[in-house]
Order: C-alpha cells, then sequence, then structure tokens
C-alpha cells in the first residue's frame, strides 16, 4: 500500500473517476487535471501512469486493480464490474465528516487510553484508501477545534479506567485547592468525566461516604487496592449531572431559581441555555424571566455573577444573599 499522502488521495481520485457512470472512460488527461484540481498542484500524465501501474500491484504493494485501456471507450476502465479500491463507498460529504472526526480523535493522541485513536484512524485510513493524515492538520486553517491549555492527570486515565472495568478501588494523594493541603484519600470509580478540558473522576468515597468528584490534575501518588468491590446500585452515570450547571456536586437537591435577565445577555441565554431545565416564563423585548431547577453551588454562582448587572436573582432567598454577599466582597476590593 502506498506510503506517501498524495499517492494515496490520487489513487482515491482515480477510482472514483473510473467508478464514475455517468463519464466513464477517463483519459490519461482527465485523470491529470482532476487530481490536479483536488490536490492543488500540478499532476502530470505521467504520474497517473504510475499510480495506474501501481494500482494493478498485489497488496499488500498495490490494490489488486483490473485497470485497462479501452480503445472502444477512448480511456481507462475497470474490467471487473463493480470493483473499486474503496470498500467503503464515500460521497465528498462524508469524506468531509471523516477528516473532522479524525481531527477530533487527534486532540486525545497524547492520552494513553485513547492513543489506539491514531492507529484505528491509519487502519481506516489504510483499508479505504481515504487520503486522511490526522497529524497534518489538514482542518485547521478552516476550523480549529478547542485545546487544552495543559494535560495534567491526563496519565491517569488509562489506570482509572482499568479499575473501573476491573471494580478496583485505588488510593491517591489529593491537593484541596481551597484548604491549601493535601491529603491521603481512597475511592471507588464510577465515571470518567471530561469538563472544560479537564478529566474529572467521579466515585464512592469510603472517607465521605458519598459519591465525590475529583480532579485528575490535582491527584498524585496513585495505587490500586487489591479488594474487588460489589457496583453500587445507587449510580446512574446519565442522572448523576442531572441538575448540575458544572461538575461540582451539592450536598443539597436542586432548587427552583426565578432570574430575570436583560438585553442584550438575554439574547444569548435563549440561544445558549444555561440549564436543560431552563423555561421562559416572561419574554419581552429588553428583558426575560426564566425558571430552572439546578444545584446551588459555587460554578452556579459563578455563572450567575458572570453576566453582571444583566441578571437578577428573583429566588430563592438563600440564593440572593450568597450573591449579594459576593457582589459586597467584590465592591470592597475596589474601594
Amino acid at each position: 500500500m502506498p506510503k506517501n499522502k498524495s499517492a494515496v488521495i490520487r489513487h482515491r481520485i482515480i477510482d472514483q473517476m473510473l467508478t464514475n457512470k455517468r463519464r466513464p472512460y477517463p483519459t490519461l488527461e482527465q485523470l491529470a487535471a482532476k487530481c490536479s484540481a483536488i490536490i492543488g498542484s500540478d499532476v502530470s500524465t505521467s504520474t497517473i501512469e504510475k499510480d495506474i501501474r501501481a494500482m494493478r500491484e498485489q497488496a499488500p504493494k498495490g490494490y489488486s486493480a483490473p485497470i485497462v485501456y479501452s480503445k472502444l471507450g477512448g480511456g481507462y476502465v475497470y474490467s471487473e464490474v463493480g470493483f473499486s479500491i474503496a470498500e467503503l463507498s464515500l460521497n465528498e460529504e462524508e469524506w468531509t465528516a471523516l477528516q473532522f472526526a479524525s481531527e477530533l480523535l487527534y486532540q486525545y493522541k497524547e492520552v494513553p487510553v485513547f492513543s489506539n485513536f491514531k492507529n484505528a484512524i491509519e487502519r481506516i485510513n489504510t483499508r479505504f484508501s481515504l487520503g486522511i493524515d490526522g497529524s497534518e492538520k489538514l482542518i485547521d486553517e478552516v476550523v480549529q477545534f478547542e485545546k487544552a491549555v495543559h494535560a495534567n492527570g491526563m496519565e491517569f486515565i488509562e489506570f482509572i479506567y482499568k479499575a473501573i472495568k476491573s471494580k478496583q478501588g485505588f488510593t491517591f494523594n489529593y491537593r484541596n485547592i481551597y484548604k491549601n493541603k493535601t491529603s491521603a484519600t481512597s475511592l471507588i470509580p464510577y465515571l470518567i468525566k471530561e469538563h472544560r478540558n479537564r478529566w474529572y473522576v467521579i466515585g464512592w468515597s469510603t472517607e465521605k461516604e458519598k459519591f465525590t468528584t475529583y480532579a485528575l490534575d490535582r491527584m498524585s501518588g496513585v495505587e490500586t487496592t487489591d479488594t474487588i468491590y460489589k457496583r453500587r446500585s445507587d449510580f446512574n452515570a446519565s442522572t448523576f449531572f442531572q441538575h448540575s450547571t458544572g461538575i461540582m456536586e451539592s450536598k443539597a437537591k436542586p432548587e427552583e431559581v426565578l432570574l430575570t435577565i436583560h438585553s442584550p445577555i438575554s439574547n444569548l441565554v435563549l440561544l445558549e441555555p444555561l440549564h436543560s431545565t431552563q423555561k421562559v416564563i416572561v419574554e419581552k423585548p429588553d428583558a426575560i424571566q426564566l425558571s430552572l431547577k439546578v444545584l446551588l453551588n459555587e460554578e452556579f454562582t459563578f455563572k450567575l455573577l458572570g453576566m453582571g448587572s444583566f441578571c437578577i436573582v428573583n429566588k430563592p432567598a438563600s440564593l440572593k444573599k450568597t450573591i449579594k454577599n459576593a457582589i459586597s466582597l467584590m465592591n470592597a476590593n475596589y474601594l
């Protein structure tokens, strides 16, 4: 199979033209022109001749492609009806979609447990002659995916994944940034979750006797325990964050929140809801009133403070007090 990326792309283009029933029997000149247009550089007819010879080679060097020249048609054709070097037939839109998928998967190529993404893409690329190479940023000049600033903690993902699969607990040292101290912790892991390019593990804390969330980039000294635990029946990954607006859990139950948000921020909130439970109660040209059922934790407070004077908490009273205290402390910083 050809290693040169441009050759792989040319072979696929040739294959597409040879299987095009609307325009059969393409000439060397037509094949060269099409390749030049798609690749963006001049491709000569002599290069196309070499490509055809390479495609005729037996696997694994080539594709065993039965390409022949038809004097009657005045061009090239597959002598075997229905033959194609691509067992998977993709149109241009599907090919573009697969390129996007390639780029997305390559975002995690440095994460050990996801390292096989790269191998999988390369195998698909070779098997179906797609010409995709995720190590070369084909899309970055047009579309840029969000990338993590740092990758601390990612080295634990594979370890934790295996612990979840084998129902094993593990111990680690955890740095509490609020209390500014590090302590030994044990956990029975249930779920690995990414949030805003950071990775977290949710599990049953034997010390706290509840499900707790830990950030992987604050962990160190991770070690597996020998004990095999019976999986608890009261954990549901699909509903655990049902009322959360971030990654933090809360001891309290979710509460109904009533907000008034003024324009132009109100337009943004309508386009990007604060939570899946968001409902519009009143909608006016200059403001909207919303109801939500969410956990009242620091993440939700930060979200409301981020909207500044455009957001007013109508209820509950406890949240109004929290926001008011936060604003007072902020104001004291600028006296």
